[in-house]
């Protein structure tokens, strides 16, 4: 039975290691899935086989990893809840998850194989602006989420676009600004 389970779960992060969008989700779940091979060669008495799996798995998981890390630009967004009267609370926090822009903001990073870290700050906007520590600065004032991002990148623009094409620029805001004139 545990046997039967073991096969089973192996499948199951197997797939989900192929179908993963991120690719150092990936790797977790084939690091697991290598883990799930070695107690399948406990199980069947094979010391030796779960002891080499065990030690290539995490040799190839870790290569993996770093070949992954390189491969994918970590975008940092940082979320700044200046002006707003919740400050950074829980609810606050749940809120802007949940918002249509933030969602669709990530999708957009994910598409281009870019890994979105999100950051929720109580940073000031010109901390956050001077500061080198975020790619784009994301406030909300009155009714509109106002997107804060350098001159230089060209995500700020496809952005934009595809708020437009997406009829959502209504309720965004995009401002470039030059990071030698902030600094």
């Amino acid at each position: 039975m545990i046997e039967t389970g073991t096969i089973l779960l192996m499948g199951v992060f197997a797939a989900l290691a192929i179908h993963s969008t991120l690719l150092r989700r990936a790797v977790i779940y084939l690091a697991v899935f290598s883990l799930l091979g070695a107690f399948l060669y406990v199980l069947y008495a094979a010391p030796e086989l779960a002891i080499a799996e065990a030690v290539i798995g995490s040799g190839l998981v870790t290569l993996l990893y770093l070949a992954a890390l390189k491969r994918n630009k970590v975008y940092t967004i940082a979320v700044l809840a200046e002006g707003h009267r919740y400050r950074m609370t829980d609810a606050y926090v749940n809120y802007l998850e949940r918002s249509r822009a933030l969602r669709e903001i990530r999708h957009f990073f994910e598409l281009r194989e870019m890994e979105p870290q999100v950051v929720f700050s109580e940073a000031t906007l010109d901390e956050a602006l001077r500061g080198d520590s975020f790619d784009l600065v994301i406030v909300e004032e009155q009714d509109e989420i106002v997107l804060y991002g350098s001159r230089d990148t060209f995500a700020l623009e496809e952005l934009e676009l595809m708020f437009r094409i997406h009829g959502t620029e209504a309720g965004v805001r995009v401002v470039r600004y030059d990071p030698e004139e902030e600094g």
